[in-house]
């Protein structure tokens, strides 16, 4: 009996200290993982390039989000050379992508046109917004139009395949003086209004010459 008395009077003083310091006893809620906040991007060659960002020759982006995942997309130079994009066919959750091998394939009215993984991985996100909405890939594919998110075991490897700093810079620079070399002047300088790549100056192009140019910088 004077066990249980002893055991109340201890139980009340700790509902008593609960209900006068209650917030000590709340357990901290994890906040969620904040986005990435926008860099200001160099432009090379008239292309914007952000240096947190990996390249494959493609014109396709990867991106590290940490814990094995690979965010991915297309470039400032693919958006403008597709033009308005009607339709974007991509691979759903579950999927595995091989880096280097088709990932995803672009409709536009000129055209389809598949284009190359940039990193290994099993697919475990996608941007439903951008698929809905490809003119946000256009508008801004970096950011808002990204495609997918993959799950890589081997992220660091995928990584170190692609182009990034100086590399990256010589490489569009390398880009855009191939596409100089095969439009027109005329053409061209309206490709490169005011010094930026036009983001829909595709549409300008013969489908001939679309299909051309983009088989020939996408690599498929």
């Amino acid at each position: 009996m004077v066990a249980l008395l002893v055991l109340l009077t201890f139980a009340s003083f700790i509902l008593v200290d609960y209900l006068l310091h209650r917030e000590k006893y709340r357990f901290p809620v994890a906040e969620p993982e904040a986005e990435p906040q926008p860099e200001t991007a160099p432009v090379v060659a008239g292309v914007a390039l952000p240096e947190s960002l990996h390249y494959h020759p493609g014109h396709t982006w990867a991106v590290d989000r940490g814990h094995g995942r690979i965010r991915v997309g297309l470039d400032e130079f693919a958006a403008g050379l597709l033009g308005a994009i009607r339709k974007i066919e991509a691979p759903p959750r579950g999927r595995w992508l091989r880096q280097g091998e088709k990932g995803w394939t672009v409709h536009t009215g000129l055209g389809q046109a598949p284009m190359l993984a940039p990193a290994d991985g099993e697919i475990v996100a996608v941007n439903d917004q951008a698929l809905a909405d490809p003119s946000l890939i256009t508008r801004d594919p970096y950011r808002a139009g990204w495609l997918l998110e993959v799950f890589s075991p081997d992220a660091e490897v995928s990584l170190r395949n692609l182009l990034s700093g100086a590399l990256a810079r010589r490489w569009m620079e390398w880009s855009v003086a191939e596409l100089r070399r095969a439009l027109s002047p005329a053409t061209m300088a309206t490709a490169l209004d005011g010094g930026r790549i036009h983001s829909g100056f595709g549409e300008q192009l013969s489908p001939e010459k679309w299909r051309e140019l983009t088989e020939r910088f996408f690599r498929c």
